[in-house]
């Protein structure tokens, strides 16, 4: 199952830079793979269901013999996972034809059920938190932490305490490059595309963490 679950990760990868280089020589199947509820978003929103689904899993078996931090991680992994998945599929908004509430109607510039297209006070939620914020943190983790892993003893203590997975380096080779593709396609929605990449590289990285006692599926 673990190399099943690679598999479709690399090829999600795969299908999302073929859809971004489309943008040259076929536009009309590119802004197909990127438009809303499109193929690449739907992929996201499995990709990260799926990597809740695994991480409450391993939640349930291993919750006797791991210790509390480590289950606090694992809860909050899960959760957010699922957040995400509820977030790009404006938790089932669209697929039910539910109507949108007065204060998402007023506040989020979509106009769906969701809380990273909304804007209050003046503030964009999705640029503060889920564009720069995110770019932030997970800039540092798969830039810094495998290097402080293997330099910095109290570091490699924390992390294996938390039960953190750490990107081995071509984890963080494959999303920098295609980072660096997506940032040449001149195209509105190919954020769109980055997430499904993003989302299958951190699917990557929970099965074939360089400290292999954190694997979703060992």
């Amino acid at each position: 199952m673990k190399k099943v679950f690679l598999a479709i990760a690399y090829l999600i990868i795969a299908a999302s830079l073929y859809a971004a280089s489309s943008f040259y020589f076929n536009y009309d199947f590119c802004h197909m793979m990127v438009k809303e509820d499109g193929p690449l978003e739907n992929l996201t929103a499995l990709v990260l269901l799926l990597i809740s689904v695994l991480f409450a899993v391993r939640l349930f078996k291993q919750y006797g013999d791991r210790n509390k931090l480590w289950v606090a991680m694992s809860v909050v992994v899960a959760a957010g996972a699922f957040f995400g998945f509820g977030e790009e599929i404006s938790w089932g908004q669209r697929i039910f034809s539910i109507q949108t509430g007065e204060f998402f109607s007023q506040h989020n510039f979509q106009g769906e059920t969701n809380l990273h297209n909304l804007e209050v006070g003046g503030v964009n939620l999705n640029k503060l938190i889920f564009s720069t914020g995110l770019v932030v943190v997970f800039g540092a983790y798969f830039a810094l932490v495998l290097l402080l892993y293997k330099k910095w003893s109290f570091f490699t203590r924390t992390i294996d305490l938390w039960g953190i997975p750490v990107p081995k380096i071509r984890y963080s080779i494959i999303i920098m490059l295609c980072t660096g593709v997506v940032l040449l396609i001149p195209e509105r929605r190919i954020w769109e595309l980055w997430e499904a990449i993003f989302v299958s590289v951190l699917l990557l990285v929970f099965l074939d963490p360089y400290n292999s006692k954190e694997e979703l599926l060992p």
